[in-house]
């Protein structure tokens, strides 16, 4: 499959990643833009004959990937997508494994600087079928909880209270209390002193792809 003449978004907030994604694609003979969030993604797509966007899924503050992935879909049914993440559950940002397109690609950041990789992603992801690259677990610690649970580590992980917890979901503290005791045990974390503090961890560990 040749590349040349074509034009592809690539959206990271880390500048380093996002030019490596680029000057690779440029070396195939893509016609790259480069946005490190996601309005300039957005906004790039819109203006460009865009056929491709390569998009981390966390994009830091605001928007996520998956967002600009989203309104890219919206704009052009057609376009491929690649995702650079070592995310092993997308709902730890905000969005349900169901507003991930079904034939998009993933490449695991520390395989970025693959040619070949990148290259059977992108070429998977214009003939609209999944290819995983991602060395994630079969069985990430998230993955029995509910959306519900998610929602509240998120919570957590930003250091409220149960009783601010509570307020935030319209809920009781008590509900949050069961709710912080199913999470433990989905998570195979032990009741005691630190078993926010490692619920926490758990939110940032799989944010990050530990």
């Amino acid at each position: 499959m040749t590349f040349s003449g074509r034009s592809a978004v690539v959206v990271d907030d880390e500048p380093l990643i996002c030019s490596i994604v680029a000057e690779i694609l440029r070396s195939e003979g893509w016609d790259v833009s480069e946005a490190s969030d996601a309005l300039s993604a957005i906004t790039a797509i819109k203006s460009t004959a865009a056929e491709l966007v390569v998009a981390d899924i966390d994009l830091g503050m605001g928007p996520t990937g998956i967002d600009v992935v989203q309104r890219a879909r919206a704009e052009k049914p057609d376009i491929g997508v690649v995702f650079i993440t070592n995310l092993a559950d997308p709902r730890i940002t905000g969005k349900g494994w169901n507003a991930i397109p079904a034939d998009a690609s993933y490449i695991v950041k520390t395989e970025i600087n693959s040619t070949t990789a990148l290259r059977e992603a992108v070429t998977a992801a214009l003939d609209g079928r999944s290819i995983a690259t991602r060395p994630v677990p079969v069985a990430p610690s998230t993955e029995k909880l509910t959306n519900s649970q998610i929602a509240v580590l998120t919570l957590i992980s930003d250091g409220l209270s149960n009783e601010e917890i509570a307020e935030a979901r319209g809920s009781t503290v008590r509900a949050v209390e069961r709710m912080l005791a199913r999470m433990m045990s989905a998570a195979n974390i032990k009741p005691g002193a630190s078993s926010r503090v490692q619920l926490a961890r758990l939110y940032w560990d799989q944010l990050n792809g530990r």
